[in-house]
C-alpha cells in the first residue's frame, strides 16, 4: 500500500494549495451555521407572546391578567385595543386578547361576558396561545360559578340576603377548597426522550456539518475524472500502481480532510456557539469518522461511474444536497410526519444525524451511537465495494 499512502500525501498537498478550499471546508459552513441557527432560535423559546388589552381595568380583569401571566406557555405583553389586530397580523405576537369594558362589572351581576381572543388562522403558535387561555378562562369560570352556587345555597338555607359579603365568602371557601383538589395528577419522570426536537444552533452546526461534508464529496469526484481525462490515472497504472491502491489513497485523503473540516466545525460550534458536542468524545469521534468514511465512498463512486465532469458535478451536487436535506440537515426530522421519519431513515445521513443530535442533546454514549452508526458502515462497505468495482484508470 506504499503507493497508496503517496496519492494521500500528493491529494493533501494538493487541497493545500488550492485557495478555494478554505471557502468551502470553513467559511462557508461557519456562514450557514449563524444564518440557520438564527432562523431555528425561534423554535427555542418556551413561551409564546400574548398581546393583552385591559379595556376594563378593575380587580377581576387585574386578577384574569396575573393568572395568564402565571401560565407557563404565555409571556404577556400590555398593549392598546386599538393596536392588538394589527400586531397580530405582523406576527409580533402569536395572539391577542381583549379585556372588554365592564367586564368586573358583569361577573360581580352573575351576567355572562365574552372577552375577544385574535388570532391568524394559519398560526399554530396561535392555537396553543389559544388553549392556554382556555384553561385560564375556564378555571376562573369554575371558581366564579362554585362560589355563586355555594353563595345562593346559603341564602336560601339561612335567609341571609345574597350581597357582596356573602360572594366574598363563597369565594374565599372557593378558593380554599381548589387550592387542594381532590384529584391530582403526579408526574413520573421516565428519562430523556429520543423525540427531543434539536433547535437554533445545536440543529445548524451539525446540519451544517453535515451538509458540507457531503458537498466536498464533489472535490474527489471531480478531481478523479479530472485525473482519468488527462491520461494521469492510466499512467499510474501503467506504472504498476492497482485501482484498489488508487481509490484507496484517495479515499484517505479526503477522509483526512473532512474530519480535519468537522474538527474545526466542532470546536466552532462548541466554543462559539454553546454546542455540546464533547459530552461523549468516543462517540463524537465514531459519528465524524464514518461520515468522513460516507462521503468519500460515495464520492469515488460517482467518479467510478461517471467520466465526463459535467454528469460528476450535477450527480454530485444533486445527491448531496438530497442527502442532505432528506436525512435532517436542513431541518430537524421530528416536525416532519412519521412516514416522512421512517422513510428518511433509509438514508445514512439520517442516522448520522440522528447520532450528533444524540450527542448534544441526550448525552449518548459510545455504546447508544452504535447501532445508527453501524447503519452508516453498511452504506460505507457497500459505496466501497462498488466504487472499488467500478473503477477504471482508464
Amino acid at each position: 500500500m506504499r503507493h497508496a499512502w503517496h496519492i494521500t500525501a500528493k491529494e493533501l498537498l494538493q487541497n493545500r494549495r488550492d485557495g478555494l478550499a478554505a471557502l468551502f471546508t470553513l467559511v462557508l459552513p461557519v456562514i450557514f451555521t449563524v444564518f440557520l441557527g438564527i432562523i431555528f432560535g425561534g423554535i427555542e423559546s418556551s413561551t409564546l407572546p400574548l398581546a393583552i388589552a385591559d379595556a376594563d381595568g378593575s380587580a377581576a380583569a387585574q386578577q384574569l391578567v396575573q393568572q395568564l401571566e402565571e401560565s407557563p406557555l404565555l409571556e404577556l405583553e400590555v398593549a392598546e385595543p386599538g393596536d392588538i389586530d394589527k400586531d397580530v397580523r405582523d406576527q409580533k405576537v402569536a395572539g391577542g386578547l381583549v379585556i372588554p369594558a365592564g367586564f368586573g362589572a358583569a361577573l360581580d351581576e352573575g351576567r355572562p361576558i365574552s372577552l375577544t381572543y385574535i388570532r391568524v388562522e394559519t398560526s399554530s403558535g396561535a392555537q396553543s396561545v389559544w388553549q392556554a387561555v382556555e384553561v385560564v378562562v375556564s378555571r376562573s369560570n369554575a371558581r366564579l360559578l362554585a362560589a355563586r352556587a355555594a353563595a345562593e345555597q346559603v341564602s336560601i338555607k339561612t335567609g341571609r340576603p345574597l350581597d357582596d359579603a356573602l360572594l366574598a365568602s363563597a369565594a374565599s371557601v372557593t378558593d380554599a377548597q381548589l387550592a387542594a383538589p381532590a384529584i391530582t395528577v403526579e408526574m413520573t419522570d421516565s428519562g430523556s426522550s429520543s423525540a427531543t426536537m434539536a433547535a437554533g444552533f445545536d440543529q445548524s452546526s451539525s446540519g451544517s456539518m453535515v451538509n458540507w461534508v457531503l458537498f466536498s464529496l464533489l472535490g474527489i469526484a471531480a478531481g478523479v475524472v479530472w485525473e482519468r481525462r488527462r491520461g494521469l490515472l492510466q499512467r499510474l497504472s501503467i506504472a504498476g500502481v492497482k485501482g484498489r491502491e488508487i481509490v484507496g489513497g484517495k479515499m484517505l485523503a479526503m477522509v483526512i480532510i473532512t474530519f480535519l473540516q468537522q474538527l474545526l466545525l466542532v470546536l466552532v460550534g462548541q466554543l462559539v456557539f454553546g454546542v455540546d458536542y464533547f459530552n461523549s468524545p468516543l462517540a463524537l469521534l465514531l459519528t465524524m469518522v464514518s461520515l468522513s468514511m460516507l462521503a468519500a465512498s460515495f464520492g469515488l463512486l460517482i467518479s467510478a461511474v461517471f467520466r465526463s465532469e459535467q454528469a460528476v458535478i450535477a450527480t454530485t451536487v444533486i445527491s448531496a444536497q438530497l442527502l442532505a436535506a432528506l436525512g435532517g440537515a436542513w431541518f430537524p426530522l421530528e416536525i416532519t410526519g412519521a412516514s416522512f421519519s421512517r422513510a428518511a431513515h433509509f438514508l445514512p445521513s439520517a442516522w448520522v444525524m440522528d447520532s450528533l443530535h444524540g450527542i448534544i442533546l441526550r448525552d449518548w454514549g459510545l455504546t447508544r451511537v452504535l447501532y445508527p452508526m453501524g447503519i452508516v458502515w453498511i452504506w460505507i462497505a457497500a459505496l466501497f465495494v462498488l466504487a472499488v468495482w467500478r473503477f477504471r484508470p482508464d
